[in-house]
């Protein structure tokens, strides 16, 4: 059919008026997503970094998000996911678990309660327990606060907080009173890290929330921010989206199941950790979606606890860092088979996080570092030479500074204290009015000199004798007692140590123990041949070998003990996360006997005292290894190896 030309002409004119905008709204579209400069300047510095991760740390697959103004700067995925299979890793497509990065997800879910008024940050935490009660001891209460910025006091615990099966962990909040640690601090008083108040706080999300937990953050923040593929307790779909972890070693690692899954247990994409950081960014929004009003959103953000103003503190899960003079907040991962890290700069409104497929990688402070510096910093900026320091300071260094300090995430009161003693201890001298912290282990640095800056503060020195923005601050009981020290961090805070727990005075009663265990042998062995063919009416001198026989018997069980322990926690680790096995129970039976044979011991030894036909200088060698062995059974109590203390 022939169509007219008038009616052809008008035809092409609409077609022009429909199709001209489209085609212009696409391009500008187009335009709209190009990539702007600093888009690609922070791409191509970040992919630098991640490759000389890669490269330097032998790392299979690494995920990658960084957020500003309400929109992703950039992602990526590098590497692979499964190394067997070459999955490459996508920041959309592949699962990290993220460990203590749970705990912001679980913080936000506190604050939407306490938002609509069904929870009370500053009210005892018992008037929230259902079927656990927090142990006693001390005149102020536990509140929420205390469980979110981590100074609740809780001892740490490590032993037995797997859960055998994902019913087992669904079902954590029937375990909590049997996985509940013991309280060393009145609540506020002091930061310690610990998992077991984000697991409290996860059953009370549960009662009020009147559903399970992975339920109730599905409902009220993942499905809200569009959190897809984020979940703390994985679909069959969601565990195949999983990267393979791998231990420190490169070696793979088998799923775990916690107990204290709010604290640690959570699986997620960098792009769902992109739309959670957006909105924590944003006042608890992104788009139009809210889920925290910006007073709750912002009050997660702010510090709540510090022991001193010049010392970075605590927000509601996340611990402050300051980077380059600019306030950081950060969380990090180090979960079995996987490392991760989130960052947030709020007056930048800047966040990037983070996760690997690989157990103790440490390169969050470098990364934290590299960014700010190159993106955040003005030009010229931290290149100034610090001020130098006063000729004659009018504060003084505390003289009691001196001493030993270990970082104060350890368990007190449980056997589990025995996993310290290998820890790294800071030793602080006092000399020519400057305190130097040395470090027992050579891998964390050489030696810093600090100088005193206000009573109980002090300032870190460099070389040219600057003062740099490094601060330590000295942090004392009711009685004016150093208790810890707090150096730049609440998160690097350690206890002051007694001298008998000082690394010195460890290493040297072990090692006099061991003399004397030898000694025991041999004193054994001699006195059986000097008794050899010796009837008991002869008048030569005898040895005292009985008395030999019972000090070799008390150093043998003890030797078999720790040797036995040391194999045990060796060969079967994967269980004592899970259940210490009752055969390693029984061990603890030695210790005990060996409290029997040392007072035998000492009642022989006693009654031996005025026997003449045992030489004086044998009696007194018998007391000397007495002394040791009994203190020994000191030392096995100091460490909490005398009885049955899980």
């Amino acid at each position: 059919m022939c169509i007219p030309f008038a009616i052809r002409s008008s035809l092409a004119a609409l077609l022009a008026c429909i199709l001209i905008p489209a085609f212009q709204g696409h391009a500008d579209a187009a335009q709209a997503r190009r990539p702007t400069q600093e888009q690609m300047e922070f791409a191509s510095f970040i992919d630098g970094f991640f490759a000389g991760v890669q490269r330097d740390l032998h790392v299979s697959g690494l995920s990658f998000i960084a957020v500003r103004d309400g929109e992703v700067l950039y992602s990526n995925g590098y590497g692979y996911a499964d190394t067997e299979s070459e999955t490459p890793v996508s920041p959309d497509a592949t699962l990290f678990r993220v460990g203590s990065i749970s705990k912001l997800v679980t913080a936000t879910a506190v604050m939407q309660l306490a938002e609509k008024g069904r929870l009370g940050l500053d009210e005892d935490v018992n008037s929230y327990l259902r079927r656990s009660r927090l142990p006693g001891g001390f005149e102020k209460p536990v509140t929420l606060r205390h469980l979110l910025t981590h100074t609740a006091g809780f001892d740490y615990k490590e032993l037995e907080v797997n859960a055998p099966t994902s019913t087992d962990e669904r079902m954590y909040a029937s375990r909590l009173q049997k996985i509940m640690p013991a309280r060393y601090a009145t609540p506020g008083k002091f930061y310690s890290y610990s998992n077991m108040g984000y697991t409290l706080l996860g059953s009370i999300i549960e009662r009020y929330s009147r559903l399970n937990f992975q339920a109730a953050i599905a409902r009220h923040i993942f499905q809200p921010l569009g959190m897809s593929n984020s979940a703390f307790t994985l679909t069959e779909e969601q565990a195949r989206m999983l990267a393979a972890g791998c231990d420190a070693h490169g070696n793979p690692v088998r799923y775990e199941y916690r107990y204290d899954m709010p604290a640690v247990g959570m699986s997620a994409t960098a792009s769902d950790m992109g739309r959670f950081m957006i909105a924590q960014l944003n006042g608890g929004m992104i788009g139009r979606t809210r889920i925290l009003t910006p007073t709750f959103a912002d009050s997660m953000l702010r510090r709540h606890f510090s022991p001193h103003p010049s010392i970075s503190g605590t927000g509601l899960a996340y611990y402050e860092r300051t980077v380059h003079g600019l306030r950081t907040l950060q969380q990090s991962c180090d979960f079995n088979g996987y490392s991760g890290f989130l960052m947030l700069i709020p007056d930048r409104r800047f966040g990037l996080f983070y996760s690997a497929n690989r157990a103790g990688l440490d390169f969050s402070d470098d990364l934290a570092s590299a960014v700010v510096e190159r993106f955040f910093m003005p030009p010229g900026a931290g290149k100034t030479a610090a001020a130098p320091a006063a000729p004659d300071p009018v504060p003084q260094v505390p003289p009691d500074i001196a001493g030993y300090y270990r970082i104060n995430r350890v368990a007190r009161h449980t056997a589990e204290k025995i996993m310290s003693i290998a820890q790294d201890q800071i030793r602080i001298d006092v000399t020519n009015g400057k305190a130097v912290t040395t470090h027992t282990e050579n891998a964390y640095g050489a030696s810093r000199v600090w100088l005193p800056s206000s009573r109980d503060l002090l300032r870190m020195s460099d070389e040219n004798g600057n003062l740099t923005d490094e601060r330590l601050f000295v942090q004392r009981d009711d009685n004016g007692k150093i208790s810890a020290i707090i150096i730049g961090d609440v998160n690097h805070t350690y206890d002051k140590l007694e001298t008998h727990e000082s690394r010195p005075w460890q290493i040297a009663f072990v090692a006099t123990f061991a003399v004397t265990a030898l000694l025991t042998g041999l004193g054994l062995l001699a006195g059986m041949a000097v008794n050899k063919n010796m009837l008991p009416w002869e008048k030569d001198i005898r040895s005292a070998t009985e008395l030999w026989g019972i000090a070799a018997l008390f150093s043998g069980i003890q030797l078999s003990f720790i040797t036995g322990l040391a194999i045990s926690a060796h060969l079967m680790w994967d269980e004592f996360v899970v259940f210490v096995p009752y055969q390693v129970k029984a061990l603890f039976v030695m210790p005990l006997a060996g409290g029997v044979l040392v007072a035998w011991l000492w009642f022989r030894i006693l009654g031996n005292l005025f026997n003449p036909d045992h030489h004086w200088a044998e009696k007194l060698l018998l007391c000397a290894v007495a002394c040791v062995e009994t203190g020994y059974m000191f030392f096995l109590a100091d460490w909490r190896m005398l009885g049955f203390m899980f």
